[in-house]
């Protein structure tokens, strides 16, 4: 009698846990902003920020393989876009720099200009293979901008404007993070 008893509920425990929903999400990359995180030095002035999100994608299609890249004119080879604001008052307006302009258009015509154009940060996320048999990826990303690469160009207050890409070109939804202050 023992026996059929554990024997019963261990039948249902097994039930149950079957039915249990697998987590899915949709192949359209989902995107959240976490946090930034300040690293200092001696004197008190910001050096690097890691800015750190998260993504859901259902298919794991996320990311570029070092050796990845799309050698045809006007290619878009990045993956993660990264606007920044700066922060004017209550509201917000793209930073801006003048700089150089080269664009080149799918049939290879390039052109060469100075304009007034918003300070981006796009870069390429690595590709990583989702383990197992669901391809969907749940993960946390941190990318860190340093002093020389990014801070100096960067107000002391603003929010970057973000989304991502994936390899089947989806677009993830596009989101703000909270302020960035920096002290210089």
């Amino acid at each position: 009698m023992k026996s059929t008893i554990l024997l019963f509920f261990g039948v249902v425990a097994l039930f149950l846990a079957s039915c249990g929903k697998e987590e899915s999400f949709s192949p359209v990359p989902e995107i959240t902003f976490e946090r930034f995180a300040n690293y200092k030095n001696a004197a008190g002035q910001d050096t690097a920020v890691d800015f750190v999100f998260s993504l859901k994608d259902g298919d794991g299609d996320i990311g570029f393989s070092d050796n990845e890249f799309d050698n045809s004119c006007g290619a878009d080879n990045f993956n993660l876009y990264l606007s920044y604001e700066e922060k004017n008052g209550a509201g917000y307006r793209p930073k801006k720099l003048w700089l150089q302009v080269i664009d080149i258009s799918p049939a290879c015509d390039t052109s060469i200009y100075f304009d007034s154009v918003q300070v981006k940060f796009n870069q390429r996320m690595q590709y990583i293979e989702p383990a197992g048999n669901s391809k969907g990826i749940e993960a946390t990303v941190t990318y860190r901008m340093d002093y020389t690469s990014a801070l100096i160009l960067l107000s002391t207050s603003g929010r970057f404007e973000f989304y991502i890409r994936d390899r089947a070109n989806n677009l993830s939804n596009k989101i703000y993070s909270q302020d960035l202050n920096i002290v210089k």
